[in-house]
């Protein structure tokens, strides 16, 4: 049965990109869903309950920490491993991040999709 990612992120075409990279690259492993701000994306985790969740840190509505605390507020959420993406290298928000469970981070300036595919298959495994 194909693992499910959720992605949470504003930018609509680098969420395709990496929708379309993960389905590809995952071959068949992985069923990804998409949103785009904190508030759709809650609605998708809740509905969906992914096994995976990439989420980017500065977004309309409800910013990625504001997602990752209701998310982790919820007993099905609580466990669910988390990438975090963001243009920033901000220290302050990415050790808030840790605090919250984040298993990676991906400065989005400096990603590749094969980086990516590795680490969602070593956190998925």
């Amino acid at each position: 049965m194909a693992k499910k990612i959720l992605i949470v992120d504003d930018d609509k075409i680098l969420s395709k990109i990496l929708r379309d990279g993960l389905v590809a690259g995952g071959q068949g492993k992985y069923e990804v869903f998409s949103a785009f701000d904190g508030e759709e994306g809650f609605e998708v985790a809740l509905r969906e309950k992914p096994d995976l969740i990439m989420t980017d840190l500065i977004m309309p509505k409800v910013t990625g920490i504001e997602f990752l605390k209701k998310l982790r507020a919820e007993d099905w959420g609580k466990d669910i491993p988390v990438i975090m993406e963001t243009q920033l290298s901000d220290l302050e928000n990415m050790s808030e991040g840790m605090e919250l469970g984040v298993k990676g981070y991906i400065i989005k300036s400096d990603y590749s999709l094969d980086t990516i595919l590795r680490q969602v298959d070593d956190i998925l495994k």
